[in-house]
Formats: C-alpha cells, sequence, structure tokens
C-alpha cells in the first residue's frame, strides 16, 4: 500500500516538474519561431502591408499550459478585396501562398520547416532532463 502511495506522489511531482519545465520551453520555442516569422518578413520587400503583417506576428497562450499559438494575420491584416464588397481578405494568405497577382512570399511555414527539428530537439531535451532527474 505504501509502494502505492509512494508511486503515486512520484508521478504527481513528475507532472507537475515536466509541466512547470516543458511549459518553459514550448513558450521560449513559440517566440523564437515567432521573433524569426518577423525578421523573415522584413527581409522582403518593405511595403505598408509587411509592416502590418510582421506586427501581427504573435504568440498567444492556449488552452493549457502547454500550449503556444504561433500566428500571424488576422484583424491587422484583414480587409475588403474590393471597396464595399464586402468580402474580407486576410492579404496575410496572399504573402504566404500567393494570389493570382503575386507569387509566393513565404514567411510563417518555410520558417517553422526550417526551425521544426532544433525546436523538437529543444523539447526533447527539456523532457528528458525531468526523466533523468
Amino acid at each position: 500500500m505504501a509502494d502505492n502511495d509512494d508511486l503515486d506522489a512520484y508521478l504527481e511531482a513528475l507532472r507537475d516538474k515536466i509541466t512547470e519545465q516543458l511549459g518553459d520551453v514550448l513558450r521560449e520555442q513559440a517566440f523564437r519561431l515567432s521573433d524569426a516569422q518577423r525578421a523573415a518578413l522584413r527581409s522582403l520587400e518593405q511595403s505598408p502591408e509587411t509592416g502590418a503583417l510582421e506586427a501581427s506576428c504573435t504568440v498567444a497562450q492556449g488552452e493549457s499550459e502547454l500550449e503556444y499559438l504561433v500566428q500571424a494575420g488576422g484583424d491587422m491584416t484583414t480587409k475588403e478585396v474590393r471597396e464595399g464588397s464586402g468580402e474580407p481578405y486576410d492579404y496575410a494568405l496572399g504573402f504566404e501562398f500567393g494570389t493570382s497577382h503575386q507569387p509566393a512570399r513565404s514567411f510563417f511555414y518555410s520558417t517553422y520547416n526550417a526551425m521544426r527539428d532544433d525546436m523538437q530537439q529543444a523539447i526533447d531535451e527539456a523532457v528528458n532532463e525531468v526523466l533523468n532527474d
């Protein structure tokens, strides 16, 4: 019976330790990615759209302590396609994927793909550090 209590206490402490340490690493990696996406935008031809798009690159807390959302676009980059048409268009999508009038100028997924392995390694190292303590 005491062994079960010890195991329960260990697992509870381990969960808290992983959540705390992993949360810090996840937040750090999310901000690192968002900063790199803003830098990628700065490397593109500067225009009023890139300035607003750069400002829209943010990190938001998700629904749990271990969820961070790296995002771009939204209200800051959404406008009507034609005056009075009532059709909103987020030009962040036009930058990322291109349109019939401009080629793609990827900054979001290309940056993520370039950083994905390093971010995963940082997360794996944080988990291993907690498990090996």
